[in-house]
């Protein structure tokens, strides 16, 4: 993982911390730092993961506090096994400030490795671990969603599963199952940041938009600018016909219907040629709703 995924990662943290997130999404994201990260002088410099990950040695979650006291741990050693001061313990000191420095407020930006083609990128592409929270329903609603932000996307897979995993665990914990209001949340989700002419996907895996943000908003807020122009001017429309004067309709027994005989009529006049001309009658069939005209 280089610098810049990290940073990503600990901008999530902060978020995550700030927005009082689930728990999962703390110990995804540190299972990824975990995993993917060595710890060297310059990448905790440059980073400053390290405070991030401290502080969370405090949290009140125990799996959460536990991983990060693990992972702590785990970077001073590997920070003392490549660099080995000759008895400098002032050095050692400044080793070990180094994963409690003040958190970077860097935005984060979407990184690593390029896929072969963005077009057809998906979580089989990828080949990522996207079958992992135990619930067949889930997992799929994780997957397509893993899909969506894959799609044209030149992130690395692994800032995408972990965003994915957020989105899905946040939807989760908002609906509390599995049921019919939760999986057409995620497929409004999923069609939403799918959309090409939409930016959705790009403000998203950006940060722009957090996980918990997009969880909340309506399709109108979701929808490309393009789709928002489309339903205003729809609604104007419609306002402009709810709003026009509709001329009134007159119920006669002297037109008779040229289609079941009956002489119960409706009909409206209306002036539709020149002012010399004739008025045009619109009739309707009160019976069987047979239509027609006649000036």
């Amino acid at each position: 993982m280089d610098a810049k995924e990290v940073k990503t990662h600990v901008t999530n943290i902060e978020k995550a911390v700030k927005e009082k997130l689930p728990p999962a999404v703390l110990i995804d994201i540190l299972n990824s730092l975990k995993t993917g990260v060595t710890a060297t002088e310059q990448l905790l410099r440059d980073t400053k993961v390290g405070m991030a990950v401290n502080k969370l040695r405090m949290n009140g979650d125990r799996s959460v506090s536990d991983l990060a006291k693990e992972i702590v741990a785990k970077w001073k050693k590997d920070v003392h096994t490549k660099t080995k001061p000759s008895g400098s313990s002032s050095h050692d000191g400044k080793k070990d400030r180094m994963l409690t420095v003040s958190p970077s407020r860097t935005p984060p930006k979407p990184s690593g490795k390029r896929p072969a083609d963005l077009a057809t990128r998906s979580r089989k592409t990828d080949n990522v671990n996207w079958q992992c929270t135990g619930e067949a329903t889930r997992d799929n609603c994780l997957g397509i969603i893993y899909d969506a932000l894959a799609l044209g996307c030149d992130a690395s897979s692994e800032a995408l599963l972990s965003l994915a995993k957020s989105i899905e665990s946040i939807t989760f914990t908002n609906y509390k199952r599995t049921d019919a209001a939760y999986k057409r949340r995620m497929q409004v989700l999923f069609l939403n940041l799918k959309s090409k002419d939409n930016n959705l996907r790009n403000r998203v895996v950006s940060g722009e938009i957090t996980p918990a943000r997009l969880s909340t908003m309506e399709s109108s807020e979701m929808a490309s600018a393009q789709r928002r122009q489309a339903d205003e001017k729809l609604m104007e429309e419609n306002m402009r016909t709810a709003m026009m004067a509709k001329s009134e309709k007159s119920i006669s027994d002297q037109l008779t219907c040229g289609k079941c005989g009956q002489k119960k009529v409706s009909y409206t006049q209306a002036q539709t040629r020149s002012a010399d001309e004739p008025m045009t009658t619109f009739c309707t069939c009160e019976i069987c709703s047979h239509r027609w005209k006649f000036s």
